[in-house]
């Protein structure tokens, strides 16, 4: 930041409504010895990372605001840009490898890692800070993709993805978080929804980067990586420096209680690290989803590499429920001092009730998506282009939704809830996937497209209402675990999914191709690629459809089910109005004063309790 900006960051901050030297310390003189004790356990137990958050807000003006957010904008472009081309830059690579069969059991790996990076990094926010951990994120984004760039071998490539995943994970999580720090509960849906705004411009533009690049005979898919990894240290760059520079000034202030870990020493503070942020339970926690859902995905996924029959799937997933998962329990219930996965919270309804609504939800959608491409392709004669717009559809109508829903919000004034969007958001995907049962035998483009559609409204409208509710639902301190856990199940509803629904796609469709009588080379072929389906005569391919349609429908049985529980579950959630506090438990603004005439449900809270 140069001089210029600095002088008129001081002059703003003079004006600016309640920042300040002493905006945010109490003074412990001003109060009994009791209520200094009281004072003293609460810096104990709310951890560095939000008291530098708070702190923070309590010293920037218009020009940090600003960059901040460009910061915040460029991250959730890249970060979409990114999710839309990586998986084509694998692709490519592992093929000039000669592996290619080798890239679906990589994913295995870095699905794993998707949903274990959201608890920690979590916890690195707390720990230690949110700037630290958008570095970290960075430090290990750069170092897979420069791993990747210059892999010589598939197993370079490996690393490097699986090393690249926990940095992106970490920065899908630390978007949220700051964003929960940071704005009030009645422009956060909205807040978080525009992070997904990209991918209106990324589905088209990220298609042609991507043909540019890995077609270039002068680029090629090394420089894709290389290319992300240059932009990325510029879009979170500006996120990094003004967290850390905020963060400074709120120290130099004597604003910020607690801004380090535990201890004077390397070793002291290494072993303060280790138990504020539960590597032990990471540990156990990693073992545990690795161990049961990784045979899940290795023999039934999208990715399947191995069957059933291998003895080595059933022994891991004996070994990750019977000793793994019980270890973790034992251990974050009565052992961690401040447990990676607190079950205290799952005893607050409301986070109890996002975490399940978005596992089944995420178990109901992959059911219905994951083979979606395939059937329409043997069911429709669209060509590539329109059944790459037809599986975007959802996506992004789901970020439509849920922005429509963040702008009635924030206009509403904090006179609205959310329950009751959650609730109706998961009745429309209902109607949504009730309506594939008729969209599998009607291959008519307007059945086919307001699946799509109707699955889209429901769910932009329940994905940024669990959200909100469940970090709405909590004190400061427990919005990045909160955030980290509604995450953390809605990733592994994503993998029993998409296990449950590569299961019965290969153990239906054979059966159904059978039944409707043809022959064996036809089936073989099908089955190895279901792009021979169009080259069929008519009555043969008449065949295929029923066949594929039949498949649909058994896996829609399990969808809707599963749809019905999260949408009766929703029902358990505590409403509560979206103002303009940080959460409507402390009833604090985000600079973390308290707001007066604000009620709060802390007693409800005590009461289930």
């Amino acid at each position: 930041m140069s001089s210029t900006a600095m002088d008129t960051e001081k002059r703003s901050l003079q004006n600016s409504d309640g920042a300040g030297e002493h905006a945010a310390a109490p003074e412990l003189t001003k109060y009994s010895s009791h209520e200094q004790n009281d004072t003293l356990a609460l810096v104990k137990q709310t951890q560095a990372g939000i008291w530098k958050v708070e702190a923070a807000v309590n010293v920037w003006g218009p020009i940090s605001k600003i960059l901040l957010w460009v910061g915040i904008a460029l991250a959730s472009y890249m970060y979409g840009l990114d999710n839309n081309t990586s998986w084509e830059f694998g692709t490519y690579a592992s093929n000039e490898f000669g592996h290619a069969n080798w890239y679906s059991a990589i994913q295995c790996a870095m699905a794993i890692l998707l949903a274990l990076g959201k608890p920690f990094f979590a916890k690195i926010t707390d720990v230690v800070g949110r700037a630290e951990a958008y570095a970290v994120c960075l430090f290990f984004y750069c170092l897979g993709y420069i791993i990747c760039a210059s892999a010589q071998t598939m197993g370079a490539l490996g690393a490097g993805l699986v090393i690249y995943e926990i940095g992106f994970s970490g920065l899908q999580i630390a978007i949220q978080i700051v964003i929960a720090d940071l704005t009030p509960l009645r422009y956060r849906a909205l807040v978080s929804t525009l992070t997904s705004v990209p991918y209106f411009v990324n589905f088209y533009a990220g298609a042609q980067i991507e043909v540019q690049i890995v077609t270039s005979s002068r680029l090629g898919w090394r420089w894709g990586y290389g290319l992300y990894c240059i932009c990325f240290v510029f879009a979170i760059g500006p996120i990094i420096a003004v967290l850390f520079w905020a963060q400074s000034r709120a120290k130099k202030a004597n604003l910020v209680y607690r801004d380090s870990l535990a201890g004077n020493t390397f070793l002291q503070k290494a072993w303060s690290f280790t138990i504020e942020a539960d590597l032990l339970g990471m540990l156990f926690l990693g073992a545990t989803i690795t161990l049961i859902f990784l045979p899940l995905v290795l023999a039934g996924g999208s990715y399947a590499t191995t069957t059933w029959t291998d003895p080595a799937i059933p022994a891991m997933m004996v070994i990750g429920g019977v000793v793994a998962a019980p270890a973790f329990i034992y251990w974050e219930l009565k052992r961690a001092k401040f447990p990676i996965v607190p079950f205290r919270l799952l005893r607050n309804r409301t986070v109890l009730t996002a975490c399940i609504v978005n596992f089944f939800d995420f178990v109901s959608f992959y059911l219905t998506w994951t083979y979606l491409y395939t059937f329409t392709y043997v069911a429709t004669d669209w060509n590539l282009a329109d059944l790459n717009y037809y599986t975007t559809t959802q996506s992004l109508c789901l970020t439509f939704f849920g922005l429509l829903w963040g702008i009635i919000v924030a206009l509403a004034g904090g006179n609205i809830g959310y329950k009751w969007t959650l609730v109706g958001g998961l009745a429309l995907r209902i109607i949504g996937v009730g309506l594939m049962f008729y969209a599998r035998s009607h291959y008519n483009t307007a059945a086919l497209v307001m699946t799509q559609i109707i699955q889209a409204a429901g769910g932009g409208l329940a994905a940024a209402a669990s959200q909100v509710g469940a970090q709405g639902a909590v004190p400061h301190q427990d919005v990045a675990v909160a955030t980290a856990a509604v995450l953390l199940f809605a990733e592994v509803g994503g993998v029993v999914g998409q296990a449950a629904a590569g299961s019965m796609w290969n153990n239906v469709l054979p059966k159904k191709l059978e039944q409707q009588g043809l022959n064996s080379t036809v089936i073989a072929d099908v089955l190895g690629s279901y792009t021979y389906a169009r080259t069929y005569p008519t009555d043969v391919r008449s065949k295929l459809i029923a066949a594929y349609g039949e498949a649909m429908h058994e896996m829609l049985i399990p969808a809707i089910v599963f749809a019905f529980v999260a949408f009766i579950v929703s029902f358990g959630c505590r409403n509560f109005h979206l103002t303009g506090a940080q959460n409507a438990v402390e009833v604090k603004d985000i600079r973390g004063h308290t707001i007066e005439g604000e009620q709060s449900i802390e007693p409800e809270l005590k009461r289930e309790l």
